[in-house]
């Protein structure tokens, strides 16, 4: 009841501001502002999970998981720092977010099951190069396709992506978890260890850590364990974000393609637009 209304109140925000402006809005923007869900999930849901789920397999290397979010992180902000500009000139806008969200794929999903040192963070580079320019190119594309929004457009489609996370995202993240923990165990245990919860989309059981300590030392170990690898199978999951954000940008790709190429709106230009970016 409470998620209909909270749903109602938005659809009629919307609906209303629409008629009192007389316009739904350029279509282009509504697209990118649904882009920026998955954007802001991959990114920012992942890496407030990737410690939890990484535990496994750092602590097997003998390293912290927390390593795994300090190196990806350093990657993005040596990249975005230094090399971005010149990667944009080369790849266009469109041309590298279609790459990072690539490389956000491959990277999550052989995340999913490395084991050893080297493995994990060679998947962790792809990982990190594939997040480290999504949300700067995102407000970048932004900025050069809807000018005239300003910096109020930049802060809302920023906003939605914070929004997402933390209403939707971060917890879809923690349900595919514990989906992946249910499948990794046999039903007989996962019913005497589970609890049911509820979140924004609606119910869901999640494992309850003093039901596992119940079963006894050897048996809490064992299942432990299983969820702990379960939980890291969850990242294959996850590319579902930017497997969408791939076929997103590809159909942009194609839609400036169709009109000439991608070019940045020019407010007050001639014809609206610059030259090719």
């Amino acid at each position: 009841m409470g998620n209909g209304l909270t749903w109602g109140v938005i659809l009629a925000t919307v609906v209303g501001y629409g008629i009192y402006c007389q316009s739904i809005g350029r279509p282009i923007l509504i697209f990118l502002c649904l882009i920026m869900m998955p954007l802001a999930t991959t990114e920012l849901g992942t890496d407030g999970a990737i410690t939890g789920i990484m535990t496994e397999p750092m602590q097997a290397a003998g390293y912290h998981p927390l390593w795994v979010l300090i190196y990806t992180s350093a990657i993005m902000a040596v990249l975005r720092f230094w090399f971005a500009g010149p990667i944009v000139e080369k790849l266009t806008p469109i041309g590298l977010l279609i790459l990072s969200a690539a490389l956000a794929i491959l990277g999550l999903f052989f995340l999913s099951t490395a084991q050893g040192l080297a493995v994990i963070f060679i998947c962790a580079t792809l990982y990190g190069f594939g997040k480290t320019f999504f949300w700067p190119t995102m407000l970048g594309v932004v900025s050069e396709q809807c000018p005239k929004g300003g910096a109020l457009t930049l802060n809302a489609i920023a906003g939605i992506g914070m929004l997402t996370v933390g209403i939707i995202g971060g917890p879809l993240i923690g349900k595919m978890q514990e989906d992946s923990a249910k499948n990794a165990l046999e039903t007989s245990v996962y019913e005497k260890i589970s609890v049911e919860s509820e979140y924004f989309l609606g119910k869901y059981t999640a494992v309850d850590t003093a039901k596992v300590s119940a079963l006894g030392e050897e048996a809490a170990k064992e299942t432990n364990s299983k969820i702990k690898v379960a939980k890291q199978g969850a990242l294959a999951n996850i590319t579902v974000f930017p497997i969408i954000m791939l076929i997103a940008y590809i159909a942009l790709f194609f839609y400036f393609k169709g009109r000439g190429g991608y070019k940045s709106v020019e407010i007050g230009g001639e014809g609206g637009e610059t030259a090719d970016q």
